[in-house]
């Protein structure tokens, strides 16, 4: 009959390391499977419905956007989405509501929304940052303007229409505010960097002045 052999204390010591192993193991895996369910219950339960539903929604403002031709109540509609609905739809909605803000005047109302906004490409995202700088502007807010701008053109990625674009508005906001050497600076760039955007916008014309005024 087999009998067990005690277990020495060298080999207690390895035994009782192996149970604390195997349990930190075993609740590892329980905490893993924990955070798994709980982000496919995010993901299914919550985020697919919510995200769904936004849609849903922001479909319904572009329609009445595109053809019921009333920006009223287009905006009072992406204001809703916005107020409403997270995840892309409330993001887009955000910029929705800040452009119609603009075209109505509503400045302050625009820039409101369009800082919710979260830029998230190369071409959408310079586009709200230099919607936000032309708010700014329109406040009176130069200074903050021209860090607007600054942002729209580095959020740009060297696209050779929107950097020259957003590079003039900055030149005519740091004109309006005296620094005439800064602004013949960034006029200068579309010159060299961006002939053909320069010649259309007559950009030498502009440089020479800021020159001019610089030198006074």
């Amino acid at each position: 009959m087999a009998t067990n052999e005690p277990i020495l204390p060298a080999e207690e010591s390895n035994v009782t390391a192996d149970n604390k192993a195997r349990s930190i193991m075993m609740w590892a895996s329980i905490i893993i499977a924990v955070v798994v369910i709980g982000v496919l219950l995010y993901i299914f339960a919550y985020k697919q419905p919510a995200v769904e539903k936004g849609n849903r929604a922001i479909g319904e403002a572009d329609r009445i956007a595109l053809f019921e031709g009333n920006d009223s109540t287009a905006l009072a509609a992406y204001q809703a989405v916005a107020a409403d609905h997270g995840f892309d739809a409330g993001n887009r909605a955000n910029l929705e509501s800040a452009v119609l803000l603009y075209q109505k005047g509503e400045y302050q109302q625009a820039l409101d929304y369009v800082s919710k906004y979260d830029a998230t490409d190369n071409v959408v995202g310079p586009l709200a940052y230099g919607l936000k700088g032309d708010c700014l502007v329109n406040l009176d807010k130069y200074a903050d303007a021209v860090k607007a701008f600054d942002k729209a053109i580095s959020a740009s990625d060297n696209n050779p229409q929107l950097v020259p674009y957003f590079l003039n508005k900055k030149a005519v906001v740091l004109s309006a505010e005296g620094k005439h050497a800064e602004a013949a600076k960034a006029y200068k760039e579309i010159e060299q960097k961006y002939p053909y955007y320069a010649q259309r916008a007559g950009i030498e014309g502009r440089r020479v002045q800021a020159e001019a005024l610089a030198g006074k």
